[in-house]
């Protein structure tokens, strides 16, 4: 099973269901999801023969060059042009978001999720990005394993913090208690 597959299952999000109109676009990415890069690549790159402003094959395609050579400059140039290509579009920034995430840097990947996710909320992509997200993302407590209760409570808090909503409110929270407890010992 491919790394892609296992992660949109870890994550609950494995779909079957088309991203494209086009057939032989969403032929390429189900060899992507089974682990056969050289396939999904090379139909990749025909379609994007056929129709060089494709920005779903060109996002899927820096895809591919990440996942199977490891080339992570390469990929992101072409994840960038797929965002040129299609700005409207959240294939260019779940590419971006992937590459950056399977480059090391985590910020810029979790950055460019968000904007996909802003842009496609119910893309079944954009869960594996952020399914790739929590594997990579190093745990609260180092010395605790990522499976330990308190590194699963602490995570669970942390991405419940991840929100500028949500931090807003802790603090409100916070703040509050703190002029309550301030109130009643004087």
């Amino acid at each position: 099973m491919s790394d892609i597959r296992h992660l949109m299952e870890f994550r609950k999000g494995f779909h079957n269901t088309g991203f494209s109109d086009i057939p032989s676009l969403n032929l390429a990415y189900k060899h992507l999801y089974s682990g056969n890069h050289e396939e999904a690549e090379r139909r990749f790159r025909e379609i994007l023969r056929d129709d060089p402003m494709d920005d779903e094959a060109m996002a899927g395609l820096a895809v591919c060059v990440a996942e199977d050579g490891g080339k992570f400059l390469t990929a992101e140039k072409l994840a960038r042009k797929a965002v040129q290509l299609g700005n409207k579009s959240a294939a260019g920034y779940i590419a971006l978001g992937y590459v950056n995430l399977r480059g090391g840097r985590l910020e810029d990947g979790y950055r460019y999720l968000m904007k996909a996710k802003h842009l496609a909320p119910k893309d079944p992509r954009v869960h594996t990005g952020f399914a790739l997200y929590d594997q990579e993302r190093p745990p609260v407590i180092s010395d605790l394993s990522r499976l330990h209760p308190v590194n699963r409570a602490l995570g669970g808090a942390r991405a419940y913090l991840d929100s500028p909503t949500h931090r807003a409110f802790a603090l409100f929270v916070v703040t509050s208690g703190l002029f309550l407890a301030g109130t009643m010992l004087t």
